[in-house]
């Protein structure tokens, strides 16, 4: 029992960053085996390396290997705003969740002030068991994409395009990782439609169906009108309630502390190791766990500062890439291409990524406004 209360703290990792609302809806809970709709589903590329071409780095992830290699139009759909009443930067200072309270499931995402949204979404089943994952059955997914043509229809409410949605494990494909078996499906609250109404605080609660407002009612503070921005799959009839979304530098923060503790989990991991494999299975979770945590790092730098400061700070990135590779080689033939040459490098790699990711906080810390400001 105790060796499976770890693994339910390593699945609460994956909820980094996020802030749990309490919920008392009556919905039922998802099963995790939603069937596949025709949404367009692709796999996250993985980055390329020596990339150049300056003026477009700001669309990029900060992943060591990442920025920056497409110019803005290449990159994501333009994100149209067809009225000066809301902006996706409006929308930006809110976090969305979707949860009926009942049930270890949720999905939980945010919207970028160009319509980018990203996501995490999970639904855990602890009693479902079998051999190797004796901790039970966690289905998730961790998603992005874009939003498109915010457009405004009545005093209250706006409309826009899901214009596309990826994922960064493919649907439908499973694995087991620390005793417990991952079930990788599609987002809930976003996946199963791409048309989406956003309505406003003060919106009548008569305007939503009897279902709809069953998700909404938790969230909101009046049985008459809306009290927050929401955003509702009309078709699907599901209702996104929202919150006030943390502070860059603390979301920031809460974000490199969760790595930063799975981080140390797998170092410990690493320093008990008795085979080479167990040692590259550790190694290689450092480095997942760093890259991870520098390019949600880097995604709030891109959001959150101005061009003269992210041009600097992408010099400062080249560089940082430049010694990092430097090292890589280095590393490598100190070893000589040895059995535990791919553990050192790793080792390095991973530790090099963690302190830039320090260096990126301390950045956000110092540099990035409130979404009030």
């Amino acid at each position: 029992m105790k060796k499976c209360k770890r693994k339910e703290w390593l699945i609460g990792l994956l909820w980094m960053g996020i802030v749990c609302m309490g919920c008392a809806g009556q919905a039922t809970e998802p099963t995790g085996n939603n069937e596949e709709t025709d949404v367009s589903v692709q796999n996250e590329e993985e980055p390329e390396e020596n990339a150049t071409e300056a003026e477009d780095a700001r669309q990029q992830d900060g992943t060591e290997e990442i920025a920056p290699q497409q110019s803005e139009s290449e990159q994501k759909p333009e994100a149209q705003e067809n009225s000066t009443d809301l902006t996706f930067e409006d929308l930006s200072k809110q976090q969305f969740w979707f949860s009926s309270g009942a049930g270890g499931w949720g999905d939980e995402f945010v919207i970028e002030k160009d319509g980018f949204f990203s996501g995490v979404f999970h639904d855990s089943d602890m009693g479902s068991t079998g051999e190797g994952y004796p901790c039970g059955t966690l289905y998730s997914s961790t998603y992005s994409g874009y939003f498109t043509d915010l457009t405004k229809v009545d005093e209250y409410t706006y409309k826009m395009t899901r214009s596309d949605i990826s994922y960064k494990e493919e649907l439908g494909t499973e694995e087991i990782s620390d005793e417990i078996l991952h079930v990788y499906t599609e987002a809930y609250a976003l996946g199963g439609n791409d048309t989406f109404y956003v309505y406003l605080p003060g919106t009548p609660v008569s305007q939503f169906s009897e279902e709809i407002w069953m998700w909404l009612r938790s969230g909101n503070e009046s049985e008459t009108e809306l009290t927050m921005t929401v955003i509702v799959d009309e078709e699907n009839q599901l209702g996104i309630c929202s919150y006030e979304r943390m502070s860059p530098a603390d979301e920031a923060r809460m974000a490199y502390e969760s790595y930063k503790e799975s981080f140390d989990a797998y170092e410990t991991k690493l320093t008990e190791a008795m085979t080479t494999l167990e040692m590259n299975e550790a190694a290689a979770g450092m480095y997942e766990v760093s890259d991870q945590c520098l390019n949600e790092l880097w995604s709030m730098i891109k959001y959150h500062v101005s061009q003269e400061l992210y041009d600097e700070i992408l010099a400062q990135q080249r560089e940082w890439i430049a010694e990092k590779e430097m090292t890589q080689e280095a590393s490598a033939e100190e070893f000589e291409d040895g059995s535990l040459a791919p553990v050192d490098t790793m080792i390095t790699q991973a530790e090099m990524t963690m302190q830039r990711c320090e260096e990126l906080l301390q950045y956000i810390e110092n540099n990035c406004k409130t979404p009030d400001e």
